[in-house]
C-alpha cells in the first residue's frame, strides 16, 4: 500500500510540476490563449491520477474492483452522453487554444460572421460585430468553421479597374498607363515589387485598365487614407491626359424607312 501510495503521489506531483513548467515556458508566453487551458488540463490529469490510485489501492486491499470499474464505466458513459455538447465545446476550446487561429482582440471572419474577438471561454467565444452587437459562438462549432484572420495581414491590396471613354486615343492610353504606374512606384507606402498597370480589355462601354498594388501598412484606417490619395492621383493622371472616365451608356440609332 505504501508503494502504491508513493507511486501515485509521485505522478500527482509530476503533473503539477509539469503544468508549472509549461506555464513559465517560452511556448506559453507566446501563446496566451493556450496558456489559459493549462490549469484546466492539469486539474483533469490530477483527478485521473487520483482515480487510478484509489482503484489500485482498493484492488490491493482485496475489494472487487472489476465490478466497481464496470459500474463507474457505465455511469461515466451516461454522463458523457448527457454532457456531449459541453464536452464538444470544451474540446473545441482546447483546439482553438492549441492551433491559435486567432487571439483576443483580433478582427476575424468566421464564415458569414465578421467582427472582433472579445473573449475566448471554455464553452464559447464572444465576437463583437461591426454593428456593435455581441455574438456568442460555441467553441465546438467555431473550431469546425473556416476562419479568416485579418490581424496577421502584413499589407493591404489595391485592386481596381479604370474605365475610360472610347474616345481615348492610343497615345493617351499609353500616357495614362505610364503615369499611373509611375505615380504608384513613387508613393512611399506602395510595395514596389508587385505593381501592375495594364490596358487589358475593350469593354462594352469603356476601355479598361487593370491596376493592382500592395500598401505597406497593417492599419485599416491608414489604408483607406492612402487608398484615397492614390485614387485621386489616378484622376489627376486621366485629366492630364485629356480624357475622362466612362459610365454605362447606350446609343440608339433610329433608321427611318420608306413608308
Amino acid at each position: 500500500l505504501v508503494l502504491y501510495y508513493a507511486f501515485f503521489w509521485l505522478l500527482y506531483r509530476l503533473v503539477k510540476v509539469g503544468a508549472d513548467l509549461i506555464t513559465r515556458s517560452e511556448w506559453s508566453q507566446t501563446r496566451p490563449a493556450a496558456k489559459a487551458f493549462v490549469p484546466l488540463g492539469s486539474r483533469i490529469a490530477r483527478i485521473a491520477v487520483i482515480g487510478m490510485g484509489v482503484v489500485a489501492l482498493l484492488a490491493q486491499l482485496g475489494y472487487p474492483v472489476a465490478s466497481l470499474v464496470a459500474g463507474l464505466g457505465i455511469g461515466g458513459l451516461a454522463v458523457a452522453l448527457a454532457a456531449k455538447p459541453t464536452l464538444e465545446n470544451l474540446f473545441g476550446a482546447f483546439a482553438l487554444g492549441t492551433d491559435q487561429p486567432f487571439r483576443v482582440g483580433d478582427f476575424i471572419k468566421a464564415e458569414s460572421l465578421l467582427g472582433t474577438v472579445e473573449l475566448i471561454g471554455f464553452r464559447s467565444t464572444r465576437i463583437r460585430t461591426l454593428d456593435r452587437t455581441l455574438v456568442t459562438v460555441p467553441n465546438g462549432k467555431l473550431a469546425d468553421m473556416q476562419i479568416e484572420s485579418f490581424a496577421v495581414r502584413d499589407r493591404f491590396r489595391l485592386s481596381v479597374v479604370l474605365h475610360l471613354v472610347y474616345g481615348t486615343t492610343a497615345a493617351q492610353m499609353r500616357d495614362i498607363v505610364a503615369g499611373c504606374e509611375r505615380m504608384l512606384r513613387a508613393h512611399p507606402q506602395i510595395w514596389p515589387d508587385d505593381v501592375i498597370v495594364r490596358f487589358f480589355a475593350l469593354g462594352t462601354h469603356s476601355l479598361d485598365v487593370e491596376v493592382s498594388a500592395w500598401f505597406l501598412t497593417k492599419d485599416w484606417g491608414e489604408f483607406r487614407t492612402v487608398r484615397q490619395d492614390v485614387l485621386l492621383g489616378f484622376m489627376e493622371v486621366v485629366e492630364k491626359a485629356g480624357t475622362s472616365f466612362a459610365f454605362p451608356t447606350r446609343t440608339v440609332h433610329l433608321v427611318r424607312g420608306d413608308v
